[in-house]
């Protein structure tokens, strides 16, 4: 397998929740504030998710945090952290969040970045979702190189 095809696996895999989903038409809403709750989103969430069409499920640690504040870090197996925003509109909320991967030519190097789109909901204190992951090739936020989708559900992390 060349390297470029293994970085691209390693994108889909360190996609972080490779998640992202298929957005859902009409939803939008303001950014979080600091001093709201999120609707019961703010803290952590340990959660798994599974790309459609692969049989790995991937532990990852999803951060909801004020002011829409967002991360995602796969932790098993590990990948890159992935940071980003969320908002919450009703019993909905979505969460757009980037990374970036290495180059092929070494350190410093131009990688592919990961842009992960997320749409989901907690119910009983059980967070769902599903993901759209876009891989964009080196140095352009326009040129596609792969695309994933797939569902998360997971549940909060206690202190």
């Amino acid at each position: 397998m060349s390297e470029n095809a293994m970085g691209r696996r390693q994108a889909m895999r360190g996609a972080g929740i490779a998640a992202g989903g298929v957005a859902i038409a009409g939803l939008a809403s303001g950014p979080a504030l600091a001093n709201d709750d999120g609707g019961g989103l703010l803290g952590s969430w340990l959660c798994v998710r599974q790309d459609n069409g692969s049989p790995d499920k991937i532990r990852l640690v999803l951060s909801f945090a004020g002011g829409g504040v967002f991360v995602s870090h796969d932790i098993s197996p590990a990948g890159p952290p992935f940071t980003g925003t969320w908002s919450r509109h009703g019993k909905w909320f979505r969460a757009t969040f980037w990374s970036g991967l290495p180059g092929d030519q070494g350190p410093g190097s131009l990688g592919p970045t990961v842009r992960v789109r997320l749409v989901g909901t907690v119910v009983k204190g059980k967070l769902s979702g599903t993901y759209r992951v876009t891989v964009f090739a080196p140095g352009s936020d326009t040129t596609i190189i792969d695309t994933a989708t797939g569902k998360v559900t997971g549940r909060r992390i206690a202190a």
